[in-house]
């Protein structure tokens, strides 16, 4: 019943066309959002304010995905994940779905959910724009290269080592991806 005489969010939100998804969040994780948005780290010639977030006509300048994105840093574990799936449903290419979905991997590993660690690693390498991380760091790749070893799945983990090093990917070693797939053949004996 309260929620007919509810106002309608303006701000950032309004801008952004967030309202469905506002919509759903509690008192609760409102104000952790507003407080994500006022942390001094946020990137602007003018820091925002929380209440930039959903009043006032101050703009965001990229897209929905993006913000969202940017704001999931500090959030809980639960609000941070719906805010990263968000980012990926809202997301209008391959770059934008990419960062929310490798931040999701990692916490799905971080929180032992390898199933789901490896369905968004595999859906971020799936969806990759080749041309765009050619020679890039990708962390999906490595993740899931150390995920299958620790897993005992080395077949696996040379399979996506062998693909990222076709890609020209790094995975931050002093031998790459390279020397990653003679140590995992090693273990194949």
């Amino acid at each position: 019943m309260l929620s007919m005489f509810k106002r309608k969010p303006k701000g950032i939100i309004a801008e952004l066309a967030l309202e469905d998804f506002y919509s759903t969040l509690t008192a609760m994780e409102v104000e952790e959002l507003k407080d994500s948005l006022a942390h001094p780290y946020q990137l602007s010639n003018r820091p925002y304010m929380r209440d930039d977030l959903d009043k006032g006509n101050r703009t965001y300048g990229r897209s929905a995905s993006q913000f969202l994105d940017s704001m999931s840093e500090g959030l809980s574990p639960n609000l941070r994940k719906r805010v990263l799936l968000e980012a990926v449903k809202r997301a209008t290419d391959s770059m934008d779905k990419h960062f929310p979905r490798t931040k999701l991997a990692e916490m799905a590993y971080k929180d032992g959910d390898f199933a789901e660690c490896e369905r968004y690693c595999l859906e971020a390498i799936n969806e990759l724009d080749k041309d765009e991380f050619k020679d890039a760091r990708n962390t999906t790749f490595s993740r899931l290269a150390i995920m299958y070893e620790k897993q005992g799945r080395i077949q696996d983990a040379i399979n996506i080592s062998e693909q990222a090093l076709k890609l020209g990917q790094h995975d931050g070693t002093k031998g790459g991806y390279s020397a990653r797939i003679e140590r995992l053949h090693k273990k194949l004996r």
